[in-house]
């Protein structure tokens, strides 16, 4: 079943329970730092993109965002993000020494389409980011997912795709070396 993206699917309150536990466990194990079992809910196949958004006006509100293959701040496959873990993981990615403490806040959930075992859904988030003593950030914006289903068992569900759409045209933190 496939629906217009602006407008939520009737998904069973099941579903939505279960798409929404997806999230939420993946907002936890990012914020604990559990990035080897964070990469278990990642599909071998993933695409992993955050486009560049431009400032643009109002009649091109279309183009606000770079295009498939244009710029984004980073567009991985499932190699990309392992190196990244194992990086971090050497506590020798000098932009997370000290390491991040972060909080990860998902909202504003939605099953947009079903189409067979591939469930697209919509949600807003929210990351903040303190380091040392003293420094902080946040990254606001929406996430297009597209979560697939591994098994027919409850909560077997993998990120295949994940579209990051964030609200800042400049990004105003030090880096981007957490995951979104």
């Amino acid at each position: 079943m496939t629906t217009d993206a602006a407008r939520p699917v009737a998904a069973d309150l099941v579903l939505h329970h279960e798409v929404s536990q997806f999230l939420f466990r993946e907002a936890r194990l990012l914020d604990t730092r559990q990035f080897e079992e964070w990469l278990s809910m990642i599909a071998e196949d993933v695409r992993y993109v955050a486009p560049v958004r431009l400032a643009r006006m109002p009649r091109e509100d279309r183009k606000e965002f770079e295009p498939v293959g244009g710029g984004a701040h980073f567009d991985e496959n499932k190699e990309d993000l392992a190196q990244r873990v194992r990086k971090v993981n050497t506590g020798r990615a000098w932009s997370e020494v000290p390491a991040s403490r972060t909080r990860h806040l998902v909202t504003n959930i939605e099953v947009t389409a079903v189409e067979g075992d591939d469930y697209h859904v919509s949600s807003h988030f929210l990351l903040y980011r303190t380091r040392s003593a003293t420094y902080q950030d946040q990254f606001a914006g929406a996430r297009h997912d597209v979560l697939r289903r591994r098994s027919g068992g409850f909560g077997d569900l993998e990120l295949a795709e994940r579209t990051i759409l964030l609200d800042q045209t400049v990004l105003l933190g030090n880096n981007l070396a957490v995951f979104l």
